[in-house]
């Protein structure tokens, strides 16, 4: 029988490596893994992390020590990925995920499990709720621990302690089964596999260095990146073989339109993320942008040719969070979250037009 709940420091497992990492164990960075295990259990899997953290080996479910969520179905075919958000400088979603657990679907959060300074990230999986707290399956044993969310991490509100979040449906177990599940709708996102698409990658670690040269050097730092950032590959023929790759480097853009290099190695695709694991001496505080960006607050939001709403002004809908060059002056910083208020704007792939200010925060 599959144990519904698992722990990453659990003897039997926690001192082994964490997908094909070069010493990450389980017990130490193994919390998304093991959370994605339970999910898996919820659905009619029989899984032990270790179990499941070879069949993602197996299944190409890793880029060196970073889990890919949305493989989870190459493994168990009857659990979906159904989206993923990200919050860190933002307010949970906490509507969409009730909606999505009373439908039947498990949430994997990250959250900052602690008050001091930065996110000191840690996955879990909220399962219902009880009042206003959450129902959790923590994969870290911790003997007497509440089993809610607030209840063992009350350092902030719900919508602060939450930084990222994973829906996953499918047909839970007999024993299990509530209600059926019902799918959280999907992000609109580039096919990993749609090689005629541009190429739109994000650092795996906060303050990755974008570099004048693709090589390790003190004086060809250009900038540091935060994980939220959005580049484009410049050869994407070639660059999608070189994710993950360690001595590899890609060339990029980013928003602000400045073009370097960055280690391949620390890159993930945007459409097909790989997370799990903040490596602390990796981490340096990004540079503020120079030039005003913000980035969409839900999911959808229209690029426009007018600053007016209508079927005949619509460009494209943008995926959440999309990231955007502010390109007019004069009062455009006034109008970030105004209602009635537009913003005229560029993306990554060099496309112009407008934006409703009230779906924008500044990045």
């Amino acid at each position: 029988m599959a144990e519904k709940q698992l722990y990453q420091n659990d003897p039997r497992w926690k001192d082994q490596v964490l997908g094909h990492g070069t010493g990450e164990t389980i017990g130490m960075y193994g919390c998304l893994l093991t959370s994605m295990a339970m999910v898996a259990n919820h659905f009619g899997g029989d899984e032990t992390v270790a179990s499941f953290n070879e069949k993602m080996k197996q299944k190409g479910g890793f880029q060196a020590q970073w889990i890919r969520p949305a493989l989870i179905s190459s493994v168990h075919p009857n659990v979906k990925y159904q989206k993923r958000v990200q919050c860190s400088s933002q307010a949970a979603p906490l509507g969409e995920i009730d909606a999505a657990l009373e439908g039947g679907s498990l949430i994997v959060v990250m959250i900052d499990r602690a008050p001091a300074p930065g996110v000191q990230g840690h996955w879990v999986v909220l399962h219902g709720k009880q009042g206003d707290d959450y129902l959790m399956w923590d994969p870290w044993e911790k003997k007497g621990a509440p089993n809610t969310l607030t209840g063992r991490y009350s350092h902030g509100t719900l919508a602060e302690i939450i930084q990222d979040v994973i829906w996953f449906g499918g047909e839970p177990s007999a024993k299990a089964a509530k209600k059926p599940a019902t799918p959280a709708p999907t992000a609109d996102k580039e096919p990993a596999t749609d090689s005629g698409k541009p190429l739109v990658v994000h650092p795996i670690v906060d303050g990755l260095k974008m570099r004048r040269q693709p090589q390790i050097g003190p004086s060809n730092i250009i900038k540091q990146l935060p994980t939220s950032a959005r580049l484009m590959a410049l050869d994407p023929g070639s660059a999608r073989a070189k994710i993950g790759q360690h001595g590899e480097w890609m060339h990029v853009r980013d928003i602000e339109e400045d073009e370097g290099y960055v280690a391949a190695w620390y890159v993930t695709p945007a459409a097909d993320p790989s997370l799990g694991v903040q490596k602390k001496e990796e981490a340096n505080k990004p540079t503020p942008p120079t030039r005003l960006v913000v980035k969409t607050t839900t999911e959808d939001v229209a690029l426009r040719t007018q600053p007016q709403v209508g079927d005949e002004t619509l460009i494209k809908r943008l995926p959440f969070p999309t990231e955007l060059l502010v390109t007019e002056s004069g009062d455009a910083p006034s109008k970030i979250g105004v209602y009635n208020q537009w913003l005229q704007v560029r993306t990554l792939d060099g496309t112009k037009g407008y934006v409703a200010a009230w779906y924008v925060v500044k990045a």
